[in-house]
């Protein structure tokens, strides 16, 4: 079992825990900048493990990390909150309808998404602010949990940093502390005890802690979403490294594209013999104006130097193919041409992509309920501020599927054969084309009212069918392939 009390927190042994999670920290904060399109470092550090010195410096003026090939895959293949969830409770509840906007639950998940899928893991604190719950992200790069010895894939404790800014020059920032023993604290960037702000039942200096589950334990505010299912311990570390080697070895490689580009697409001015001014640690171009006296011996030439740009051009396109495939993206889809395909060659492009959500799509139930769990618990845990969560209400979230763009005709014939084969009710089909209507019911009612309508007008307006079959007729013809030649025999 892990400390409880006083003993958890001492200043030594928090200050080890956390030394010794730095390197997987200091991983997801490198996976966190290059997200960021703020890798300029990282490129530096390959190019010194790479280059001498002097080669070093003449390459870092041109890093270039243009092709994010991590930030695209990431935000590729993360699908499952692309469109917005419907989430349900039985009986409805009205407090529950006003978290959903309260919280900006959407907004939330679809980044919780992608830093899973980035970083493995993504925890969100439900917390109380301005009178409101919120739902705080925090990712491994800047928290670490003590994880519960019967069980490794579960936390005892969740510390994570919140930084602050004091001044311009003097930022700051404090670790906060959560443990199952009903203790939360918050200590300086020392270690150093600052706020014991709960603490078990309030025998001692902080307050009662608020947050229990059903059977009286004490609850962490915090949902885990995973990216794979744990196997062992919390954390996973080794999924990911792929994307970012291949984000650094591209971005290294696009670093000696550009350096190559300017030093071997153009003749390179030389001088033998004393110069006066010359640029330094840098390379010349056909407008640099070489001073020199004469002495004996001066020589002034070009030197023509040629590399094969397309054979790096190819190496480049190579990497990013191949880490992208292992990730179900078609190159194609990789590619600035879009090509025009249908919805049925858009869904085959991205089987692989489907695949990956279907795999995902029990874990983020599973992190729903969870979350929705917690977020009761931290509601009820205030009645005075909110209205109150029933215990036996279930929540239900059904996720969208991925929409591929269809020709409309083609869709509107499919959804008139559900129609008429009774796979989908009439009042449905007409909310698809106006969703503002709430109700299957008065979408019906709405349709046969128009239909009547129709009919009404043709039997005042009799060439309105003629033209209408028209209008249709020829909307059919540009739509059919081109006719053959006749048989032979035929009339």
């Amino acid at each position: 079992m892990v400390m409880t009390g006083r003993d958890m927190v001492e200043r030594s042994y928090l200050r080890v825990k956390w030394e010794a999670d730095e390197d997987r920290m200091s991983e997801a904060a490198s996976k966190m900048d290059i997200y960021s399109d703020d890798y300029e470092d990282i490129i530096d550090e390959a190019l010194t493990d790479l280059f001498v010195k002097e080669n070093r410096e003449r390459l870092r003026v041109h890093i270039n990390q243009s092709q994010n090939v991590l930030k695209r895959v990431v935000n590729k293949i993360s699908t499952i909150y692309k469109e917005g969830p419907q989430r349900q409770v039985k009986p409805r509840n009205a407090r529950f309808d006003q978290l959903a906007g309260e919280t900006k639950i959407d907004v939330k998940m679809r980044k919780v998404n992608r830093y899973a899928n980035l970083l493995n893991e993504c925890l969100v604190k439900v917390g109380i602010r301005g009178g409101k719950i919120v739902y705080d992200i925090i990712t491994p790069n800047i928290c670490m949990v003590i994880q519960n010895e019967e069980d490794p894939t579960k936390a005892d404790a969740v510390i994570y940093l919140v930084a602050y800014v004091d001044s311009r020059t003097k930022p700051d920032f404090y670790y906060h502390y959560w443990s199952v023993d009903g203790d939360y604290y918050v200590f300086d960037k020392e270690f150093r005890l600052k706020r014991i702000v709960y603490e078990g039942d309030g025998s001692g200096e902080g307050l009662p802690y608020p947050y229990r589950e059903a059977d009286g334990r004490f609850a962490l505010p915090f949902a885990i979403c995973h990216r794979q299912d744990p196997d062992g311990a919390f954390w996973d570390q080794d999924s990911g490294r792929d994307l970012y080697n291949a984000a650094v070895t591209i971005g290294w490689k696009m670093t000696l594209f550009d350096y190559y580009f300017k030093t071997c697409t153009i003749k390179q001015p030389y001088i033998i013999g004393d110069v006066d001014k010359i640029a330094g640690k840098q390379v010349s171009d056909p407008l640099t104006f070489f001073h020199a006296p004469a002495s004996e011996g001066a020589q002034i030439g070009l030197l023509d130097m040629q590399i094969n740009l397309d054979q790096l051009s190819s190496s480049i396109k190579f990497a990013i193919n191949t880490i992208i495939n292992n990730y179900g993206i078609s190159s194609d889809q990789y590619s600035l041409e879009i090509p025009e395909l249908s919805g049925r060659a858009l869904k085959i492009m991205n089987s692989a992509l489907l695949e990956i959500r279907e795999e995902q799509l029990p874990l983020y139930r599973e992190f729903e309920q969870d979350l929705f769990g917690k977020t009761r618990i931290v509601n009820n845990a205030f009645p005075k501020l909110f209205a109150k969560i029933p215990d036996n209400l279930e929540m239900t979230v059904d996720f969208a599927e991925m929409d591929f763009p269809e020709d409309p005709m083609d869709e509107l014939e499919l959804d008139t054969r559900k129609v008429k084969m009774g796979l989908i009710p009439l009042g449905s089909l007409y909310r698809k084309y106006n969703p503002d209507i709430e109700s299957d019911e008065e979408g019906e009612r709405i349709l046969l009212e128009n239909l009547k309508k129709l009919e009404e007008i043709k039997g005042k307006h009799p060439d309105l069918e003629a033209a209408l079959n028209e209008i249709l007729g020829a909307a059919a013809k540009e739509r059919a392939p081109a006719a053959g030649p006749p048989e032979e025999g035929s009339e």
